[in-house]
């Protein structure tokens, strides 16, 4: 039964070689308008990162600020902290509005 089968898997065993060597998937941007997209998509990836780990900073100061049990310098600390988060999500939505108002002049029609 063994000779049957190793017998009628004889075919697989010639193999064919290919008239055309397969096609490699290009990797990477081959275009400026490629690289222009790929940085976007990072940039937005880091934008994303950067708004959970400020809301994170966030939560982990008000909680210092709940548990600081009439402590000042707890208190002043989480204040600080909650000031400084608020202001780098600040400084992160102008870096985000400044790149759609440049874009905006970049591509607006001439008259």
């Amino acid at each position: 039964m063994g000779l049957v089968a190793i017998m009628s898997f004889g075919d697989l065993a010639i193999a064919q070689i290919p008239t055309t060597l397969p096609q490699v998937p290009q990797v990477g941007p081959t275009t400026v308008g490629g690289v222009v997209d790929l940085v976007r998509y990072i940039v937005r990836w880091v934008y994303i990162i950067f708004f959970i780990v400020a809301v994170l900073f966030i939560l982990f100061a008000a909680f210092t600020y709940l548990s600081a049990g009439g402590d000042e310098e707890k208190v002043k600390t989480a204040r600080n902290m909650i000031i400084y988060a608020s202001i780098a999500i600040l400084v992160a939505l102008l870096a985000v509005a400044f790149e759609a108002i440049i874009k905006g002049f970049l591509l607006s029609p001439t008259a």
